[in-house]
């Protein structure tokens, strides 16, 4: 049991302003937590510990009274993170302290969104991070930069999201993946005792709308390797980085640029996917030792692939903005309707196998996937003529 009281502490300077402390006493510790909010001494009832009123300045009066009603939330922030950490087992009062201290624990959305994207970044799940940085920065802008705390997140309030997102041009699928995003985020806000669950995003769009086909067949994939770039040698490694990915079954961007001669152990490549944090690995093939061997002397350090260096610039997502500019002139050089991405390597992947007969669970733990309705979005676009043919096979039975 954890018992709170507001305490006034003088300045040492004469005429000035003194502070106004909590003191939390818990299992026979005290500790002090000082706020920001300070009056003069003759402002302070100690025997009430309280503001008193000051009726002769107006002005005075009025600045006592914000401090009041700023105390009073503290004290209620206080006694939310007592909450939490009630539920969590035992706690000492400087543990109580420093939760205190940490703005993620007031209750407030964007602090609190902060808090896990540093955690993302911490465990290397680089790519969630950066989502969960973008839909931060979208509900910002809709906010148009004012906070919003958790507990006051209602379906009101989201589906007024929903609406501004669409005003804005923002794609279904994007829309969706915003929506669930924040949904996460709300969800570990619950876990930790910052809100009672209210159910806010059963009114928005969660879902996944079929997509325009993004996979390229195979004989695409063997003109694209027989291409000669020897005269352009930036979009011969573009062209390279696109086939190792199709060889890594779909290996992200980021992942690419994170390879080191470190992860090639006992014939296979091992590596942790930066989006979900997954350990894969993978065989090592002719073909991508062939690539590796191709670009040895123009890695940096023990990178296994030149991708920053290449790119000429030391930012991943600039790098990944110049190799998607060049898998589009080497579309444009190929004649292509719609333009290679870094994308479509893994789409070509996932479906290719799904042609060759592959089990969908197998495909799934092939490119990293936490379960298979990731990877039945992968291959939902499968052009018409496949489910055709597919039919045919079976009604002539």
């Amino acid at each position: 049991m954890v018992s709170m009281k507001v305490k006034f502490r003088q300045s040492t300077v004469k005429g000035k302003e003194g502070v106004l402390l909590i003191q939390v006493i818990g299992n026979r510790k005290m500790k002090l937590i000082t706020t920001r909010l300070r009056i003069f001494p003759e402002e302070w009832d100690e025997e009430n510990k309280t503001i008193k009123p000051h009726v002769a300045d107006k002005e005075r009066e009025i600045y006592l009274c914000e401090i009041r009603f700023a105390l009073e939330g503290e004290l209620k922030k206080l006694a939310g993170v007592i909450g939490f950490l009630d539920k969590k087992g035992d706690y000492t009062v400087n543990e109580l302290a420093a939760c205190y201290a940490d703005r993620s624990m007031h209750g407030n959305l964007f602090p609190y969104m902060d808090r896990w994207i540093q955690k993302l970044r911490n465990e290397r799940r680089v790519a969630t991070a950066t989502i969960y940085l973008v839909v931060k920065k979208s509900f910002h802008n809709f906010r148009m930069g004012s906070d919003v705390m958790i507990t006051a997140m209602d379906t009101g309030l989201i589906r007024q999201y929903e609406t501004y997102l669409k005003n804005g041009g923002v794609s279904m699928n994007s829309i969706s993946c915003y929506m669930r995003t924040l949904r996460s985020v709300y969800n570990k806000a619950v876990d930790d005792g910052l809100t009672p669950q209210r159910q806010p995003f059963k009114n928005v769009y969660t879902g996944i709308c079929k997509t325009e086909k993004r996979a390229v067949d195979e004989m695409l994939i063997i003109r694209l390797k027989r291409l000669n770039f020897d005269e352009m040698k930036e979009l011969s490694f573009a062209r390279d980085l696109f086939l190792f990915s199709f060889y890594t079954r779909g290996m992200s961007f980021v992942d690419m640029v994170n390879l080191t001669y470190n992860h090639i152990q006992a014939g296979y490549l091992f590596y942790t996917r930066s989006k979900t944090g997954q350990h894969l690995s993978i065989k090592m093939e002719p073909c991508m030792e062939e690539i590796i061997a191709r670009y040895r002397h123009e890695t940096r350090g023990n990178l296994l692939l030149p991708i920053l260096r290449h790119s000429g610039t030391n930012i991943p997502s600039n790098a990944l903005r110049t190799y998607n500019k060049r898998l589009e002139r080497i579309s444009a050089i190929m004649n292509l309707e719609k333009p290679l991405t870094s994308y479509v390597s893994r789409h070509t992947w996932a479906t290719i196998a799904l042609r060759k007969g592959i089990p969908l669970q197998v495909i799934s733990e092939g490119m990293g996937h936490e379960n298979e309705n990731t990877t039945r979005i992968y291959l939902a676009s499968l052009e018409q003529s496949i489910l055709d043919q597919a039919n045919a096979q079976i009604i002539s039975l």
